[in-house]
């Protein structure tokens, strides 16, 4: 998202403040007097080009020179944010004052999962099933930030089980719904399956408890 107000009256007000807070630091970023003066100047113009195109006045014409005026002045804006108005020339709290958003140089960390994935079972015909999972927190079917996958651990017993270790095969399902084929001699077999999430690390979350499916 741009940090540019998309509303002309709001880049108005936005944009005054911008060449405000640019004029009163100039020395102390280095940024030339020239400079200033154009970018107050457009400023002014965008401002009244505005104010003519939201009165009786409006006109094809008029429009037509607004819009010209905005180009150039979010041209300034950007040139000044791109080439000039970085850290360590300036500080996160004179960003701010720009209206600029603060970037997070520090990543947030990833840490190892904690919730364990709501899973939901389809039949999708004759020996498959597709495997639904998402957060329970979750409006959608994104995955919690830093994960990279669901593992499902599952297999095809003739005894029934309520531990994972038992389950010998595994898959890290990158996307859901993740679907699992079987073969021809285990359809109407019992598979039995649990989930956890993994994150970017490869390290894993508490699994879910063991639940079954016929295969169809």
């Amino acid at each position: 998202m741009s940090y540019i107000p998309n509303k002309d009256t709001e880049l108005v007000q936005w944009g005054n403040n911008f060449a405000d807070k640019v004029a009163l630091y100039a020395s102390k970023w280095n940024i030339d007097a020239v400079v200033v003066t154009a970018l107050a100047t457009i400023a002014a113009s965008f401002a009244s080009w505005v104010a003519i195109t939201d009165s009786a006045e409006r006109n094809t014409l008029n429009v037509s020179d607004k819009n010209v005026a905005r180009k150039e002045f979010e041209r300034q804006i950007r040139a000044l944010v791109n080439f000039q108005l970085k850290n360590p020339v300036i500080t996160d709290t004179q960003r701010l004052e720009l209206g600029l958003p603060v970037h997070d140089v520090k990543p947030t960390p990833i840490l190892p999962p904690t919730e364990v994935p709501v899973l939901e079972i389809e039949l999708l015909g004759p020996r498959r099933l597709s495997f639904v999972f998402f957060s329970p927190d979750s409006e959608s079917k994104a995955k919690p930030y830093g994960v990279n996958g669901a593992v499902i651990v599952y297999g095809v017993l003739d005894t029934p089980t309520t531990s994972q270790d038992d389950l010998p095969h595994s898959v890290l399902a990158t996307r859901t719904p993740h679907t699992l084929e079987f073969a021809a001699a285990e359809r109407g077999k019992t598979v039995y399956y649990a989930i956890c999430w993994q994150n970017e690390k490869g390290q894993r979350g508490p699994f879910s408890e063991v639940g079954s499916s016929i295969v169809p």
